[in-house]
């Protein structure tokens, strides 16, 4: 199925955080990724946002899906993934959505930013 990377908010419920992507990265492995879980890499940093975000990029370039969990659109952090994901032409699956990616792009329109020719 490929590898997909989990994307959504941490910041501001990091006690619930965990639950939520765990609950993905199960339904994922079931239907037969390979997931990187973001909340389960190894964060040897300082542990600022900035930092947090250079490691889960650097994840997420080596992906070909992203899953962007309901809450994504709440996170500054989720939002840069999508779009880096948008640019990079990964896939996309949304929570509660079907597992079968599709496309960024449709008609030749990038069907996140809207964009023509978004991946060039």
């Amino acid at each position: 199925m490929g590898k997909v990377y989990i994307s959504g908010r941490i910041t501001g419920i990091e006690e619930e955080a965990p639950q939520l992507f765990d609950k993905a990265e199960i339904k994922l492995l079931k239907d037969g990724y390979e997931v990187v879980n973001p909340m389960k890499l190894n964060h040897q940093h300082d542990k600022s946002w900035h930092s947090y975000m250079r490691e889960d990029i650097k994840a997420l370039c080596d992906c070909d899906t992203i899953y962007m969990l309901s809450n994504w659109k709440e996170s500054k952090g989720a939002i840069i993934e999508m779009e880096i994901a948008c640019h990079l032409g990964l896939k996309l699956i949304y929570e509660g959505e079907s597992t079968t990616p599709a496309l960024f792009v449709e008609n030749d329109l990038c069907i996140h930013c809207g964009k023509q020719g978004c991946f060039d």
